[in-house]
């Protein structure tokens, strides 16, 4: 089980960085991150707002869900999880992708990554399972060439 929740907790890692980083970007007015003051067909007054302020609470739950989900397996490291996990992520972007719009692409990004770790799973869990044996008979097999046996 070590292995599972290590990749699932580098997936939550891996998450929870780009979504700290892109609510704080997102905090900012648009004008310093898109090229909206020189487009004619852009509205003025929206390029001095940021996404935050047009998404609202929307936009940072958005980017904060996949997150939180994503740490459920590492807490609860059973097949079934991952899967309702993933089924919870594609409902997720699905809701996003309608309410906020573009910002459902980190959700569907992160839906492709789970679907992989829900995959694999049962492999992942039967390695670490496997390698903690091989290394518990590795130090058993030194601590006998250290006495003589």
């Amino acid at each position: 089980m070590r292995m599972i929740r290590a990749a699932w907790s580098l997936l939550v890692l891996a998450v929870g960085g780009f979504a700290m980083t892109a609510t704080y970007v997102a905090s900012w007015p648009q004008s310093e991150f898109t090229s909206c003051e020189i487009d004619p067909a852009y509205d003025p007054v929206a390029c001095s707002e940021s996404l935050t302020d047009r998404g609202g609470a929307g936009y940072i739950a958005a980017m904060l869900l996949p997150t939180v989900l994503c740490a459920v397996p590492v807490v609860v490291p059973r097949r079934s999880v991952a899967w309702a996990t993933v089924g919870t992520l594609v409902v997720a972007a699905i809701v996003a992708l309608v309410m906020v719009g573009g910002v459902a692409m980190m959700l569907v990004a992160t839906a492709v990554a789970a679907t992989v770790l829900a995959g694999f799973h049962r492999r992942l869990a039967e390695r670490g399972t496997t390698t903690s044996v091989s290394a518990q008979s590795f130090l058993e097999r030194v601590h006998q060439q250290q006495r003589g046996e």
